[in-house]
């Protein structure tokens, strides 16, 4: 089958008269590989999918039913990978000359929804990535940490610190139970149960606000999107946060 890119289906929008399945085919396919490629540049992700939903005639004028976003292996920020990264916009439209400049240009904003999903092991990985800034900005000297996330039923966290210096042999867990603010901005970690208490709590309270911030969407809020926080749950040794997401703009180079 010939392949035509979307600038040619663009070039040719004037000449097409007759509106067939085939060429709405091949103009859907055309727009989820052009958005494709400009999120690519935008994002850094292992695997990345589009979907557009949209009948022929509205695709020319750039009008779209709904539009879905998956990104797998997302680096949502340094040392953190998330398994899964949806996007699932409403009713939007896109400014056809922007796309001549590899830029998604929304007409107006977008109503829609994300679903994030992140493993334990991930949470570990980055938590002990980031375990020696956080232990060096503490106001007195600590130990460095290893730390594993578990990730409990019944939506709990627990954070298991063992001690990496031989000469001080430990090992202590403390338990959150992450809580969506009234308003939905945010996800808080209320602290459950303390079965130890040696570790400083500054330190313990950083490695909280580090996860709040992962589950409240903060490293994309306010960049073109904002949220509002919806459900949250532990499944299989994962952690899925749901949101409603108001779409002003995409953010493009």
């Amino acid at each position: 089958m010939q392949y035509f890119s979307f600038e040619d289906i663009i070039n040719e929008l004037p000449q097409l008269k007759a509106v067939t399945q085939a060429k709405s085919k091949l103009l859907e396919q055309a727009v989820n590989k052009f958005i494709e490629m400009v999120l690519s540049r935008l994002v850094d992700a292992e695997r990345l999918q589009v979907r557009v939903k949209a009948n022929f005639k509205d695709l020319l004028a750039g009008k779209l039913d709904a539009l879905t976003i998956e990104m797998f292996g997302f680096l949502l920020r340094p040392h953190l990978r998330v398994a899964e990264f949806k996007f699932d916009i409403g009713a939007s439209a896109v400014n056809l000359q922007s796309v001549r400049h590899r830029q998604i240009e929304l007409l107006y904003p977008a109503k829609g929804s994300v679903k994030m999903t992140i493993t334990q092991e991930q949470l570990t990985a980055f938590i002990n990535a980031e375990s020696a800034s956080l232990c060096e900005k503490q106001p007195n000297e600590i130990p460095l940490q290893q730390v594993k996330c578990e990730l409990r039923e019944g939506g709990a966290i627990a954070f298991h610190f063992q001690s990496v210096n031989p000469e001080v042999n430990y090992f202590e867990t403390y338990i959150t139970l992450p809580q969506i603010e009234i308003n939905g901005r945010a996800v808080i970690l209320v602290r459950q149960n303390i079965e130890k208490s040696e570790i400083p709590a500054e330190y313990v309270n950083a490695i909280f606000a580090q996860v709040s911030n992962i589950l409240s969407f903060h490293d994309i809020a306010n960049r073109g999107t904002t949220f509002h926080i919806q459900q949250l749950n532990n499944e299989t040794n994962q952690i899925i946060v749901q949101a409603n997401a108001y779409v002003e703009y995409f953010l493009s180079n």
